[in-house]
């Protein structure tokens, strides 16, 4: 389960804690009074509900199984709402818990899945408030204007819903986006490479494939920093990012790995395909110089590569091995490209 997958489910746990409480207190008055006035099928039932929203209470905060409950639960109770309309013992003031069907149905399964379940249950109580309230006797003009009424209303509410919810998920999409960026050269962090892992391991998994990963660490950088400022280090970061970036294939996920360190994750490639790839990538770097106003300044880097399966099967594992072969290319010269184990020569 994913973390925004995670935080959801916690949103709407709470919500529906919140609903099931209403429901409890809710089922049980409206059943006496519904008993006393001799409604006598829909006071069991709104008693039997309320009863189960009782029991649903203690599990929902913790079951796995929380949008298949929430289902359960919000379906039969917006049946409930309409039948009640439906009543010829029933009140106009029925309707207004049909007006609050868009919003359980937004608030607790989403955008489409709200939008399904509000426009039935929107039609069914409209054309149950017209059926039991709307008279012939009654003048036209008059009719007209409680019908409009009440659709308009309805419509509102769910429109309301509709763009409530619309801009939240486009509001927590641009909130992960930017959880997941690193904020000096706008690629991906380190929170976001471990994500991409989780999903290419999974791919490289079931279909079999090879998955490389890369570790890059800029030669001498701090020089740069100590002669020119951190502003042009800052600079020279942005040029290699962006250099990076254009060199690597979409497929492949790029990520800052944390100061002067680049990861990338090489989808379908083997060890040896992947250091023909970043060899060459090395020998252009050297011959794109990151130009400042006062004068060109040559960057170089060093890689470590491990693969999938052979070097381990976590990120944590493959990280450890990649920085291995990191650490003998910068210490055997720099500017060069490892992916083997200098113990081995393998």
């Amino acid at each position: 389960m994913t973390e925004q997958l995670v935080q959801n489910y916690k949103y709407r746990r709470d919500i529906m804690v919140v609903l099931l409480m209403v429901t409890v207190f809710g089922g049980i008055i409206f059943s006496v009074i519904n008993f006393y006035r001799g409604l006598w099928l829909l006071a069991s039932i709104e008693l039997g509900y309320g009863l189960f929203s009782l029991g649903l209470l203690k599990y929902i905060k913790t079951t796995v199984h929380f949008q298949r409950w929430v289902n359960i639960y919000i379906v039969p109770f917006f049946i409930i709402m309409v039948y009640g309309l439906s009543l010829p013992q029933s009140s106009e003031s029925i309707f207004v818990w049909i007006l609050t069907i868009p919003v359980i149905s937004y608030l607790l399964v989403g955008r489409k899945l709200g939008f399904f379940y509000s426009t039935i249950f929107i039609v069914c109580g409209i054309i149950s408030y017209h059926w039991r309230f709307i008279s012939l006797e009654q003048q036209f003009s008059l009719n007209v204007a409680i019908s409009a009424n009440v659709i308009l209303s309805a419509l509102l509410m769910m429109a309301f819903a509709h763009v409530y919810e619309k801009t939240r998920e486009q509001n927590e999409a641009r909130l992960l986006s930017l959880a997941g960026t690193d904020p000096l050269t706008g690629l991906a962090n380190r929170m976001k490479l471990n994500e991409g892992f989780q999903q290419l391991s999974a791919l490289a998994t079931r279909h079999n494939a090879p998955l490389t990963l890369v570790l890059f660490d800029l030669d001498l950088f701090k020089t740069i920093n100590d002669v020119h400022g951190h502003s042009v280090g800052d600079d020279a970061l942005r040029h290699v990012a962006n250099f990076l970036l254009t060199s690597t294939r979409k497929t492949d996920l790029l990520a800052r790995f944390g100061g002067e360190e680049f990861a990338l994750l090489m989808v379908a490639t083997d060890l040896e395909e992947g250091y023909g790839q970043i060899e060459a990538l090395r020998k252009r770097l050297m011959i794109t110089p990151f130009s400042t106003a006062k004068c060109d300044i040559q960057i170089t880097l060093s890689a470590g590569l491990s693969t999938y399966g052979c070097d381990g099967k976590s990120l944590n594992q493959l990280i450890a091995k990649a920085d291995k072969r990191l650490y003998h290319a910068k210490e055997n010269g720099r500017n060069q490209v490892i992916a083997y184990d200098p113990d081995t020569n393998q």
